[in-house]
């Protein structure tokens, strides 16, 4: 089953009890909930919070969008631990993490190591508590494309280890049709947007020839998981609402 849901970052300037109004309307049924602005790493209380919000408007947690960065770190377990901690008092059964912070043609064979070793970390901890690990699909990292997300999560070698994926606007239609049935073994979640090669942001509308695509290989996989809308055209509520009717026809 796909579930569709909005991932909280989309609205930053609102408060969780606003973006669960929206999420509301669109009739989405799930929310990541970011680790930046609404549910802060180490503030427990929030997140107990945030979840008792979210389950009591009939919605579920899909994850949990840390910014925690595989190889960036001196003591990963101890930089993980409070990420881990908020994720589980906020019932999030995915942790969204970053795989490090260099674009993968960037990176030394010592820091993907790193990345990797960071990683097998936070999977072997999280496990203890049923929750898996999904690496962020971006630039800026080990996941800037289909080949070194691939060769980093098999590295990682880890049962609860997954990707999440979204387009890269840069890249014709066929290369994104062609990264997301690459990724689709390893696939847990997908952030859904619709934006140009300079990251202009248009209705999900006008996006929804290469999005039916995207639907089409999503659909066909029959995997539980949760397509989720991020980023809206000039961050209006409204504009959430209208692409939400589009992600639900696709879906």
């Amino acid at each position: 089953m796909i579930q569709k849901g909005l991932v909280s970052v989309t609205f930053r300037n609102l408060s969780p009890e606003e973006v669960i109004a929206v999420a509301k309307k669109a009739e989405f049924s799930a929310i990541e909930w970011g680790g930046d602005v609404h549910v802060p790493a180490g503030d427990i209380e929030k997140a107990k919070e945030v979840r008792k919000l979210t389950e009591s408007a009939g919605l579920s947690v899909s994850s949990y969008g840390s910014y925690f960065r595989a190889g960036d770190n001196e003591n990963a377990k101890e930089a993980f631990a409070p990420i881990l901690q908020t994720a589980v008092a906020l019932g999030a059964p995915v942790i969204r993490i970053w795989a490090g912070s260099k674009w993968s043609w960037k990176a030394d064979e010592a820091y993907k190591k790193k990345v990797v070793s960071d990683t097998q970390i936070a999977c072997d901890i999280a496990k203890e508590y049923g929750i898996d690990i999904a690496y962020e699909y971006h630039g800026w990292s080990l996941t800037d494309n289909r080949f070194s997300a691939l060769d980093t999560v098999n590295n990682v070698d880890r049962e609860n280890m997954y990707l999440y994926w979204q387009p890269n606007f840069t890249l014709s239609e066929e290369e994104n049709v062609l990264a997301l049935r690459a990724v689709l073994s390893y696939l847990k979640h997908v952030h859904c947007f619709y934006w140009d090669a300079d990251e202009a942001k248009f209705p999900l509308e006008e996006g929804r020839g290469i999005w039916t695509r995207f639907a089409e290989v999503l659909k066909a996989d029959e995997k539980d998981r949760a397509v989720m809308l991020e980023f809206v055209k000039d961050g209006k509520e409204e504009q959430c609402i209208e692409d939400a009717k589009v992600l639900l026809d696709l879906f």
